[in-house]
């Protein structure tokens, strides 16, 4: 399985970037993956928040490949244990997904036509947090869950059940 990961912008926070960075390579070294930062909108363009929303779903449409699985990550979307989680990615692995991406929208939120298209609408819980936090607990989701579903340790004295 490839995995894709899909957001608005670059990150800005170098702090975010270095554990980014470290999630991407643990993770390639169990899948191949790679990271895909769309264009921001939101500071060439003054438009109101459902047509930003909507200008980055156009926008995020144009990098989302025509085969594979679509995780969409809302607030509205469905909520799941690590194990949980790992037990649906290895389910769709078997099931024949080649290609799962994952697209995190912009600060303002995810438009409705990429969450319509999405095989499953993922929330990440029900506290907010900023769209580059949501990138950083997305990875490491991802790389637990691949551990889980490799029977890996995640870390010395860790409890998978989580």
């Amino acid at each position: 399985m490839n995995l894709k990961f899909l957001w608005i912008g670059k990150t800005k926070n170098s702090a975010v970037r270095v554990l980014l960075s470290d999630y991407v390579e643990r993770i390639r070294h169990l899948v191949p993956c790679e990271i895909i930062e769309a264009r921001d909108l939101s500071k060439r363009q003054s438009l109101r928040a459902e047509k930003l929303i909507e200008a980055e779903g156009e926008e995020l449409a144009r990098h989302i490949p025509e085969s594979g699985r679509l995780v969409a990550l809302d607030e509205t979307g469905s909520q799941f244990s690590s194990r949980h989680f790992a037990g649906w990615l290895e389910s769709e692995q078997n099931t024949g997904a080649r290609v799962m991406t994952f697209v995190i929208g912009g600060p303002d939120g995810l438009s409705r036509a990429i969450r319509s298209r999405a095989s499953l609408v993922l929330s990440l819980g029900k506290m907010t947090w900023t769209h580059e936090m949501c990138r950083v607990l997305l990875l490491e989701q991802i790389y637990r869950a691949l551990c889980i579903m490799r029977n890996i340790p995640y870390h010395k004295g860790s409890n998978q059940s989580e």
